[in-house]
C-alpha cells in the first residue's frame, strides 16, 4: 500500500509535455499502482522533506474532478497542483508568462430562455496558504509571473471570435487564461474541506487562430517548463505540517520499478470494503461538479456499517454486542455558521450554556446554547493568531479558555464574560513548533501542551494573569505530540502522537515517561481522553481504530479492546460525563457512539451519525451529557441530541 504518512505532494498534469517538465524536477523516483489501474510516480524534491505523486490524466474536467478525489483518498497529499499550459485571453499576457489562479470560473453555467443566455456564474477560489506562498516565492524570479482568474471549459478554444470567446469576454473578463481541467480540480479540493489546491498554467498561445502554429513552434514545451519550475518554487516555500488526513490504507497498493498491480483477487474485496464510505463520496464529489446537488441526499442517507461490529473483550469473544441500527442521537437544528475555515476545536465551558470553537481561519469563537433549539454567537471573533487554532479548553471553573495555535503559542484568555474575551498574559512561550493540544488539569493549576517539537510542556497557572514554565520540557515521542490529557486526580496524563504511539506519564516536574508506550497502532495517534473517574483512556487514530486501555494500574495498563467501523482516520475522542458513552469523530464524515465499561472493549451503539459534509476534527459532550457537539472540516459545527 501507499505509505501515506510522507509528506505528499500530488501533482497533476493532462499532457504527456507537461508531465515531463514536471518529471525533470524529481529524483528517486517509484511507480504506484492505484488497485484501479491509476498511475503516479513518486519521487523526492530535492533539498525538501516533500515527497512528490506525478500523475498524467488526460484532459477534460470529469477526469481531472475524479482523479483528484482517487489520489487524495489515496495518497493523503497536504498539497495538490495542476500544472500545465493554458491560452492566453489578455493582450499584456505573453507566450511563456506564468499565470497562478487565484480562482477558476467554470464557463459553462447557466439558462437558455426565449430572450437568451442567462449567465449562472460558478467559481471556486485557489487555497490562500498556496496562493501566499506562490507570490513569496515567484516575487523577483526571472518567471513572469501574475495572479488572476482563469476560465475552464471542456473547449479547446482556437478562434478568438468565437461564440465562446466573446462569452467568456463579456461574463469573465478579468479571466486572464483558458483550460480544460481547473474547475474539476478546484471542486473536488473544495467538497473535501481539508486539501490545499493550486492551478499553476504557462501560457503557450493566445487561444486564436495562431494556436497551432505556436504549438507547432515549441510554444507547449517552454509554457511547461515555465509552469513546471513556478510549481516546484512554490513547493519549496510550502512547509508540510505535522497532522493531517489519512486515508484507508486498503484503498491502494504501491510497487516501485516496473509498478506491479496488486493481485486480482483482492480487488474485488477491496471494493466491496470500501462502498459503503469512500466510493460513495468519490462519486459525491463527481456528480457535485455537475451541479446534481440531490445526490448528496441519496448518498449520505444513512447505511450499512462498513464493518458489522466492533472488537470485543478478548476474554470475551462470544459476547454480543449492541449493534441496533436505531438512530440514538439526532442533530438538533442547522449547523452553526461563522468559521471560514475548518474548525479543528469544540468545547463546552462548565455549566454549559457557552461553547467556544477554534479554527484554521485563525480564530477562536464562542456560542450561546443557553437555549440549544436556538443557538447564537457572542461577540465577535476573537482574532490575535497568525495561524491555525487546532485546540481551544476551558479551566474547571469556566473563567479562563486556553488556545494552542500553529504559530507555536498558546493564549490564556479571560472569559468571565465571554462576549468580551481578554488575554491575561503575553501568549504563553516554550513550544518551538505548533502546538496541537492543551489541556487544564483538574484543579486548574496546570495546563499542559503538546507539540511538532516532540515535547510536551507543562505552565502553572495559580495565576493566570503570569503563567509559570515549569522545568525543561518533556520528550518521549519521536514525533509530533498530537493529543494530551490530565487523568481525575492529575496525578498521571496520557499524550497521542504522529509516531503512532500512546504515552502515560507521571505529573512531575518535567514530567516522565511511565513504562513503554502503548501498543497496537499502527498510524498517526490525533486524540487521547481519560474517563472521568480516570479509569480508562481511549485513543483515537489514523489507522481507524479505536483502542480502549484500563489504566488503574499506570505501569501495567490492561488493553481491552479495538474499536473498528470507522472508514477513515479518527482524529477525535470524547467520554459521556457518566463515563459509560465515548463518541468518535472521523474523516469519513461521521460521528459513532460506543459504550464502554471496564471489562470489554467498546461496543457500538445505533448508526453512525451523518450530517458533515467534511472530517469530523472534534466532538465533545455537555456537561449534563444531554448534547453533543461536532466541528468538521466544512466549517460548520453541529449539535446533536440523544433521541433514546
Amino acid at each position: 500500500m501507499a505509505d501515506t504518512t510522507l509528506p505528499t505532494a500530488v501533482i497533476l498534469t493532462a499532457l504527456a509535455v507537461e508531465y515531463d517538465a514536471v518529471r525533470t524536477h524529481l529524483t528517486d523516483t517509484e511507480t504506484l499502482v492505484h488497485t484501479s489501474g491509476t498511475r503516479v510516480e513518486r519521487g523526492r524534491l530535492a533539498d525538501t522533506p516533500w515527497y512528490v505523486a506525478l500523475a498524467e490524466i488526460g484532459e477534460g474536467t470529469l477526469k481531472a474532478a475524479t482523479l483528484t478525489e482517487r489520489l487524495n483518498t489515496w495518497l493523503a497529499p497536504q498539497v495538490l497542483f495542476f500544472v500545465g499550459v493554458a491560452g492566453g485571453l489578455k493582450d499584456d499576457i505573453n507566450i511563456g508568462d506564468v499565470v497562478v489562479a487565484t480562482k477558476v470560473y467554470g464557463v459553462h453555467g447557466g439558462k437558455q430562455t426565449p430572450e437568451g443566455f442567462r449567465v449562472r456564474p460558478e467559481a471556486w477560489h485557489s487555497s490562500h496558504r498556496l496562493e501566499q506562498a506562490a507570490r513569496h516565492a515567484l516575487r523577483g524570479t526571472e518567471l513572469r509571473a501574475h495572479f488572476k482568474p482563469i476560465a475552464v471549459g471542456d473547449v479547446v478554444l482556437a478562434d478568438g471570435e468565437s461564440a465562446i470567446a466573446r462569452h467568456i469576454h463579456e461574463h469573465y473578463n478579468d479571466a486572464a487564461a483558458i483550460e480544460m481541467e481547473g474547475t474539476g480540480v478546484a471542486h473536488a479540493a473544495q467538497l473535501d474541506g481539508t486539501l490545499h489546491a493550486l492551478i499553476i498554467r504557462g501560457i503557450s498561445d493566445k487561444a486564436d487562430s495562431l494556436k497551432s502554429e505556436r504549438d507547432a513552434e515549441g510554444s507547449q514545451s517552454q509554457a511547461a517548463k515555465n509552469a513546471a519550475a513556478a510549481a516546484m518554487a512554490v513547493l519549496r516555500n510550502v512547509n508540510p505540517t505535522h497532522a493531517g488526513h489519512v486515508p484507508a490504507p486498503d484503498a491502494a497498493t504501491a510497487s516501485s520499478g516496473a509498478g506491479t498491480e496488486e493481485p486480482p483477487e483482492a480487488f474485488p474485496q477491496a471494493v466491496a470494503g470500501r462502498w459503503p464510505l469512500l466510493d460513495r463520496r468519490m462519486l459525491l464529489n463527481t456528480v457535485g461538479v455537475f451541479g446534481l446537488t440531490v445526490a448528496d441526499t441519496i448518498l449520505t442517507f444513512p447505511s450499512r456499517p462498513a464493518h458489522t461490529a466492533a472488537a470485543s473483550d478478548p476474554s470475551a469473544p462470544g459476547k454480543a454486542l449492541n449493534t441496533a441500527r436505531k438512530q440514538v442521537m439526532a442533530t438538533l437544528g442547522p449547523p452553526l455558521r461563522g468559521h471560514t475555515d475548518r474548525v479543528y476545536a469544540v468545547a463546552f465551558r462548565p455549566g454549559g450554556g457557552v461553547l467556544a470553537s477554534g479554527s484554521a481561519d485563525q480564530t477562536v469563537r464562542f456560542w450561546d446554547l443557553a437555549d440549544p433549539l436556538h443557538p447564537k454567537p457572542i461577540g465577535s471573533p476573537v482574532s490575535g493568531h497568525s495561524d491555525t487554532v487546532y485546540s481551544v479548553v476551558f479551566d474547571p471553573k469556566g473563567n479562563v479558555l486556553a488556545d494552542a495555535s500553529a504559530d507555536q503559542k498558546v493564549r490564556l484568555l479571560n472569559v468571565a464574560d465571554p462576549a468580551k474575551p481578554a488575554l491575561l498574559s503575553r501568549p504563553v512561550t516554550g513550544h518551538t513548533d505548533a502546538v496541537f493540544s492543551v489541556a487544564f488539569s483538574p484543579s486548574g493549576e496546570l495546563l499542559a501542551g503538546g507539540s511538532g517539537d516532540r515535547s510536551l510542556r507543562l505552565w502553572k497557572i495559580i495565576d493566570p494573569a503570569h503563567p509559570e514554565l515549569v522545568g525543561k520540557p518533556a520528550f518521549g515521542h519521536t514525533d509530533a505530540v498530537l493529543s494530551v490529557a490530565f487523568s481525575h486526580d492529575e496525578s498521571v496524563m496520557g499524550s497521542g502522537g504522529s509516531d503512532h504511539a500512546v504515552r502515560l506519564w507521571n505529573v512531575a516536574d518535567p514530567p516522565a515517561p511511565i513504562g513503554r508506550p502503548l501498543p497496537g497502532h499502527t498510524d498517526r495517534v490525533y486524540s487521547v481522553t481519560f474517563s472521568p473517574n480516570g479509569h480508562l483512556l481511549a485513543s483515537g487514530s489514523g489507522d481507524h481504530t479505536i483502542r480502549l486501555w484500563k489504566v488503574t494500574d499506570p505501569a501495567q495498563p490492561v488493553r481491552l479492546g479495538t474499536a473498528t467501523g470507522h472508514g477513515d482516520a479518527v482524529n477525535t475522542v470524547a467520554f459521556s460525563p457518566d463515563g459509560r458513552i465515548l463518541a468518535s469523530g472521523s474523516s469519513d464524515h461521521t460521528i459513532r457512539l460506543w459504550r464502554v465499561t471496564e471489562s470489554a472493549g467498546p461496543a457500538p451503539i445505533g448508526r453512525p451519525l451523518t450530517g458533515h459534509h467534511g472530517a469530523v476534527y472534534s466532538v465533545a459532550f455537555s456537561p449534563n451529557g444531554k448534547l453533543l457537539v461536532s466541528g468538521s472540516a466544512d466549517q460548520t459545527i453541529r449539535l446533536w441530541r440523544f433521541t433514546h
